[in-house]
């Protein structure tokens, strides 16, 4: 028999299975960093890469952000919890389109407060909401003295042909000038690849003073150059924007038992099926389900070929699903010529959801991408 292979819990020290989401003993998230995973850096040094390249990927920086609108709603009071988080069920949606412009779009701002609407290059980026965050785990609590704090925000990617990315590592927070650490505990962290015309929406979690006055949140969409934008912290405020969705199928999208092919890599549509795990602790949100999709990846070509089931993202009505990391066939592998694989990939998505469709990410380079409609089997 297979021995599963442990770790250990990184909030109370215990061992615990390394496919375990959450603690069995403290209750603690034990998803593992994206800095500490290589894929990340080797992430980071083609994102830099390209930028170099390209000028930076934009010719606008964060000095260059705009305020193109303000969500016209009365806010509202949310406070997640480790359960529940936050959102406007309890309101009217509020979308971009529903804003009405309150600076000219030439006006240059850099300082964002709950509601505003502002674009940085290809991104739309909307200040959804802020408060404190209470934590039911009672192994994560703040420092004497320190709360936990939220900002949400929500991103869409309005090229018509370009990826865009979000980290929740691009962003930092200051309590009274002083820099406050982030926390981890959280669900729905804001961290996404998007493809042209996807959107996400996530939040960000610090401890910081409970006297603190002045509490500000800086994110660095681009690290080549040293400019800012600013969300202002503003205690229990909420705009009551609701991410809009687009159930548009993408033309040419394959279905199960269709292949793709290139060059370099045929892909074959093997399954996709409605799954779920068999460790307790490991369970979708209350309104989604799991899905997963199953590839066969061919090298066509003469040299070697690498694919990973981290160059796949999933999107229900066009807006950005968390992969879920439970089974032990993921499509993670290095090909000489001639050679297969074949692995799966899974994805939380809402039950509601009218359009999913995962993408796989074929050209880092050029954006090119190969969506598959999923049909769940």
């Amino acid at each position: 028999m297979k021995k599963a292979k442990m770790t250990t819990c990184r909030h109370c020290g215990a061992e615990i299975a390394a496919s375990a989401k959450t603690c069995p003993h403290c209750g603690g998230k034990n998803k593992k960093p994206f800095y500490k995973k290589w894929w990340f850096w080797l992430i980071i040094i083609l994102i830099i890469a390209g930028a170099a390249a390209s000028g930076g990927g934009s010719d606008k920086g964060a000095d260059d952000s705009q305020k193109i609108g303000e969500v016209s709603q009365e806010p509202s009071v949310n406070n997640p919890s480790d359960d529940e988080s936050p959102d406007a069920s309890n309101s009217e949606p509020v979308t971009a389109a529903d804003s009405e412009p309150e600076t000219p779009a030439e006006e240059v701002k850099t300082d964002y407060s709950v509601g505003d609407i502002l674009k940085d290059g290809d991104m739309e980026i909307v200040y959804m909401s802020s408060g404190e965050y209470t934590s039911d785990n009672e192994f994560m609590q703040p420092a004497e003295g320190n709360k936990y704090i939220f900002i949400q925000l929500a991103f869409k990617n309005t090229s018509e042909t370009k990826d865009a990315s979000v980290s929740m590592y691009s962003f930092e927070c200051y309590a009274d000038g002083y820099n406050a650490s982030m926390y981890y505990g959280g669900d729905e962290d804001l961290s996404a690849t998007l493809s042209a015309g996807r959107s996400t929406s996530g939040y960000l979690y610090f401890e910081v003073p409970q006297d603190a006055e002045n509490i500000e949140i800086e994110y660095e969409p681009n690290m080549l150059k040293n400019e800012k934008i600013t969300f202002v912290y503003e205690g229990e405020k909420d705009c009551g924007y609701v991410l809009e969705g687009n159930s548009t199928p993408t033309e040419g999208a394959l279905h199960v038992g269709e292949k793709a092919e290139s060059d370099n890599l045929n892909i074959a549509y093997l399954s996709c099926f409605a799954d779920e795990s068999d460790n307790m602790f490991i369970t979708p949100k209350e309104g989604c389900h799991y899905v997963t999709c199953e590839f066969e990846f061919e090298n066509v070509s003469s040299s070697d070929q690498t694919i990973s089931s981290f160059s796949f993202d999933c999107y229900a009505d066009g807006i950005d699903c968390d992969a879920v990391y439970f089974r032990d066939d993921a499509i993670d592998a290095t090909m000489s010529s001639g050679r297969k694989a074949k692995g799966t990939v899974t994805f939380e998505v809402p039950n509601d959801a009218q359009v999913v469709e995962v993408e796989y990410l074929s050209n880092f380079w050029t954006s090119n991408r190969v969506v598959f409609t999923v049909e769940e089997q």
